[in-house]
């Protein structure tokens, strides 16, 4: 790898571990209830989300953040297949527009680029029968070539219940 392609790769992930992913949300869904209920479940005291005690659409929104938010270079792949199975419409779209390539993957393996992420608290923003939405703050840890950022990143993500199934329609960074 030259030194310009490692520079990229470690920009890369910095990139991808301060910014998130995907495209950003115009405003809701223009086919949700007319009357969505809005509700606030307050963070665990221990520090990290009980997946159990989410609603489906939390625990879908919690699985997809975790996805694209924690991840080796060895299963970085992994997780975007992830991604793309609970995910919908345009965000869908941009992330088959963008699959890891091989030169992504190596420069990660060659420093050694990792991204952990542990949830510190889901907020349920929108509760409908059609969608939902979620605010989710993470404690991320990002490691690429020896340079370690830890931080707490907020996440806005989008959801439409979709063939019995919630899926994510945008994932979108909090500034």
């Amino acid at each position: 790898m030259t030194t310009r392609q490692g520079v990229a790769a470690v920009g890369a992930v910095l990139l991808l571990a301060l910014t998130g992913c995907g495209p950003r949300a115009a405003g809701p869904s223009a086919d949700g209830d007319k009357h969505p209920r809005s509700t606030t479940q307050a963070a665990p005291t221990a520090g990290d989300v009980n997946e159990r005690a989410l609603p489906a659409a939390g625990r879908a929104a919690l699985q997809y953040t975790l996805a694209a938010r924690s991840w080796t270079a060895s299963s970085y792949r992994a997780h975007y297949r992830e991604q793309l199975a609970l995910s919908t419409g345009s965000l869908r779209r941009a992330l088959q527009q963008a699959p890891p390539t091989r030169e992504q993957l190596a420069g990660y393996r060659a420093d050694d680029a990792s991204l952990e992420a542990t949830a510190l608290s889901a907020t349920s923003l929108l509760d409908s029968p059609t969608q939902a939405r979620y605010r989710l703050v993470l404690d991320e840890r990002s490691v690429a070539a020896g340079q370690t950022v830890q931080e707490h990143a907020t996440y806005l993500i989008e959801l439409h219940h979709r063939g019995g199934h919630w899926l994510v329609s945008a994932f979108t960074v909090q500034p």
